[in-house]
């Protein structure tokens, strides 16, 4: 069965919870610092808490800004020489706090490439924040979400670059499978639908393809970049 469903309005649900976070913690901290006596060591620690949460809340803001305008059409690329691995070891780092609130754990694994790609940073991070964010939605709690990336060949000799985020033990993965294809939701308020339609608008832009797959016990969503621009 087939939804109407208003993809800016379940975004604006997802950012204002996940920025609800960062923010309360920026706050917590602040207020633990104003106290009398604070030992050095704390003192230390709440500001580097306030920092991290401050970035992380800036990712996020920059997320919602862009991902907006991709909803309705209207985001402008601005592409720029990068290196891929590193964009990808960047990108998931910023995550680390977001899964351990859920419990989760992430690992990062990404080959080293030795060309630039043109691509658009931002893009970028927000794909990679799609994808995560989509295993946040559907992947048990005290589990490893991993994160690779691949170097491979077409069947031309041109070299690929495929990012792989999996999990394991993800209840009904032939399910979300056919889904993250159809780009379905499952009801009207399915927050994972709005993953799946930015995953599937950004691709092209990145020059790329998104799929689904269930290898052994896993549910695994595959990023595939083409040749890098000479």
């Amino acid at each position: 069965m087939k939804y109407e469903i208003e993809h800016n309005a379940l975004l604006l649900q997802v950012m204002a919870h996940d920025l609800l976070a960062p923010l309360t913690a920026t706050k917590w901290q602040a207020e633990l610092l104003n106290k009398e006596n604070i030992a050095p060591a704390k003192r230390i620690s709440y500001l580097q808490g306030i920092a991290d949460s401050t970035a992380l809340g800036i990712t996020l803001t920059k997320h919602a800004h862009v991902a907006g305008q991709v909803l309705v059409g209207s985001y402008a690329k601005q592409d720029e020489q990068v290196l891929l691995p590193k964009l990808i070891r960047e990108a998931t780092h910023a995550l680390r706090l977001q899964y351990e609130r859920h419990g989760l754990d992430i690992i990062v694994d990404a080959a080293d490439e030795s060309k630039e790609r043109v691509l658009d940073r931002e893009l970028v991070s927000l794909m990679i924040w799609c994808l995560a964010k989509f295993f946040l939605t559907c992947t048990p709690a005290n589990a490893t979400v991993t994160v690779r990336g691949v170097q491979g060949e077409d069947e031309t000799g041109a070299p690929l670059y495929t990012l792989i985020m999996s999990a394991p033990n993800v209840p009904e993965p032939d399910t979300l499978v056919r889904l993250f294809t159809s780009v379905e939701a499952r009801d009207p308020y399915d927050q994972t639908y709005v993953f799946v339609k930015l995953i599937h608008a950004i691709a092209p832009m990145l020059g790329a393809t998104a799929v689904a797959t269930t290898p052994s016990n896993l549910l695994a969503l595959e990023l595939t970049f083409g040749a890098p621009t000479e």
